[in-house]
């Protein structure tokens, strides 16, 4: 572990600044009680939005404010989260909006003290020249962040009621604000998680939660996100469903943080023991189109056989990869053609040879643990309505807690694979896959047309398919990523945000992760594609700028704080 720099931060405040190009000014601030200017707010025009007529860019941090807790509205008042000092410290770094976080219970709880505390908190923005971007991270009545909370609940999308309270809220946060430009823009809800299959759900509360503001408000910006879930299941892999709602000043949202696994490799929430590799990595490709099998390639293990068998090592040996439009491979648990029992697998190894046979490196180890064998996915005939086939996940397996397996009666093939495992292979290299199986009253039932074991599934290059068919883990395949977002937006001639990225504190403080690398090259893409954003998050001990969680800002994450520093007054806005 790096480290960590001394970062002292010299803020000015009490001095009249020289407000920079897209940050409000002192002149635009003023209230309406001191005139009846009607002063410009932040809009939207066509793919951009603009402020005084001039382009602009919301450059945002976020502020979670203690969000998570069982901190009350009272509490708010008085928390040390954050105070006047850090809007400062925010337009230091340069950014020029915060991403303020709200619940719905917070208003519910104390109207009083929830509107004193937001009241107090539109000042500092005002005072500072900052734009806050109001956002209702959990609403009234509905909690979906954290799948394995007790606090779990979905009754906003079944209770009329529920939702007509969150429709009201955003009715009264917009009357008392409707003139005030320290506000840029609502965030209506943080990451939808519907539980219709279609995402309706949200399109329908959206469109209601715009005609209230709209009835009060007819000039600030307001932020609509896409569904991140249906079915009632949380899918932060998965890829947002953009709503469309019947308004022109809309900015629509997405939050970034591809790859997951790397930008959220440890982090307690999701698996404090995953490692997610690192940043940039030539060798860890991901498929632009369905990819094409070569079926001459033949790495693969020799057969579980039939019966019941203790765990095994099994090995296919050292393979030369003779195609030369061979372009990656991806490792396999697998059942093909037919079998009646249970096999299990664990513990798979891919080793890369030189032409001579020389060891290069190993490509995979993967245990196959508690902790891997959730980013292992099922494919086979046990995805048909009514089939036999059971694909489980096991909580043991050879000398650890977890492996895979594959029962009941198989008809045609069935196994494991994982897209984190994709790699790039060279033609005339060697490979070699190894592993452990085991099996219980396993018949064969199509003889030598039945075999289990790993394998190597072998992929072609493909020129019609957009970068020959892969990408490697570099500013390419994020921009791969965020172009698929980005249709919507030119579709529909909107604009388009980033009200969420980030990365875990490991990626920056160990060695070779290349945390910062991937900050910058994010924070091009953002400027390159003219995407309002917003890093998250401002204080927290994961992904924090600082790594304390509330206070005056100490323990920095001096290497993000530095790329901060370096990039965000020079991206052009």
């Amino acid at each position: 572990m790096r480290s960590l720099l001394v970062v002292v931060l010299v803020v000015l405040s009490g001095c009249a600044a020289e407000p920079e190009t897209g940050r409000p000014s002192a002149s635009s601030i003023a209230t309406s009680e001191d005139d009846n200017a009607d002063p410009e707010l932040v809009r939207a025009a066509g793919r951009d939005l603009v402020a005084d007529g001039e382009p602009v860019r919301l450059k945002a941090v976020n502020f979670t404010n203690r969000y998570d807790t069982s901190i009350t509205p009272a509490d708010l008042l008085t928390s040390e989260h954050h105070s006047a000092q850090d809007f400062a410290r925010v337009r230091d770094m340069g950014f020029n909006s915060i991403r303020f976080v709200m619940r719905g219970d917070w208003y519910e709880e104390d109207p009083q003290s929830f509107w004193a505390w937001l009241d107090q908190n539109v000042a500092w923005a005002r005072e500072n020249n900052v734009w806050l971007v109001l956002d209702l991270h959990i609403p009234i009545g509905g909690y979906w962040l954290d799948p394995g909370s007790s606090a779990t609940s979905f009754d906003v999308w079944s209770d009329p009621a529920l939702r007509e309270r969150n429709v009201q809220l955003w009715r009264e946060i917009a009357q008392r604000y409707r003139d005030e430009p320290a506000v840029a823009a609502y965030d209506l809800l943080n990451e939808p998680v519907t539980t219709d299959s279609s995402g309706n759900q949200w399109r329908d509360l959206a469109q209601q939660m715009v005609d209230a503001i709209r009835a009060e408000d007819d000039q600030h910006l307001v932020v609509v996100g896409g569904v991140y879930g249906v079915d009632g299941r949380f899918d932060p892999e998965g890829r947002e469903r953009h709503v469309l709602v019947e308004d022109s000043n809309v900015m629509y949202d997405f939050h970034f943080y591809d790859p997951y696994p790397y930008t959220h490799q440890y982090a307690p929430w999701v698996d404090p023991a995953r490692d997610g590799g690192r940043y940039p990595d030539p060798d860890h490709l991901t498929s632009t189109a369905d990819p094409t099998v070569l079926p001459g390639e033949r790495i693969a293990t020799s057969s579980l056989p039939e019966g019941t068998s203790g765990w095994r090592p099994y090995d296919s040996g050292v393979v030369t990869i003779d195609d030369a439009s061979a372009a990656a491979a991806l490792p396999q648990a697998v059942v093909e053609g037919g079998m009646t029992g249970t096999v299990f697998f664990d513990r798979v190894t891919v080793t890369e040879y030189g032409p001579d046979g020389t060891r290069l490196r190993t490509v995979v180890e993967d245990p196959l643990n508690g902790s891997t064998t959730p980013v292992w996915y099922s494919w086979g005939n046990g995805d048909t309505a009514g089939s036999s086939v059971r694909l489980d996940r096991e909580a043991s397996g050879h000398q650890d807690d977890g492996s895979l397996s594959v029962a009941g009666t198989v008809d045609s093939g069935a196994g494991w694979n994982s897209s984190e495992h994709l790699f790039k292979v060279v033609p005339g290299h060697r490979y070699r896959i190894q592993g452990y199986m085991r099996g219980e009253d396993v018949v064969l039932t199509q003889g030598d047309r039945s075999r289990i074991g790993f394998k190597l599934a072998v992929y072609a290059q493909n020129p019609d398919a957009p970068h020959g068919g892969f990408l490697a883990r570099d500013k390419d395949y994020l921009a791969d990523a965020m172009a698929q977002h980005l249709r919507f937006g030119a579709d529909h001639d909107v604009p388009m945000s980033v009200m969420e990225f980030g990365a875990v504190r490991q990626v920056f403080e160990m060695e070779g992760k290349g945390g910062e690398r991937w900050v910058g090259d994010m924070l091009e893409l953002l400027a390159e594609n003219d995407l309002s954003f917003a890093y998250w998050e401002y204080h927290d001990s994961a992904m924090g700028i600082y790594l304390n969680k509330d206070g005056a800002p100490s323990q920095p994450n001096a290497a993000l704080l530095e790329v901060l520093r370096r990039e965000l007054p020079e991206d052009g806005s």
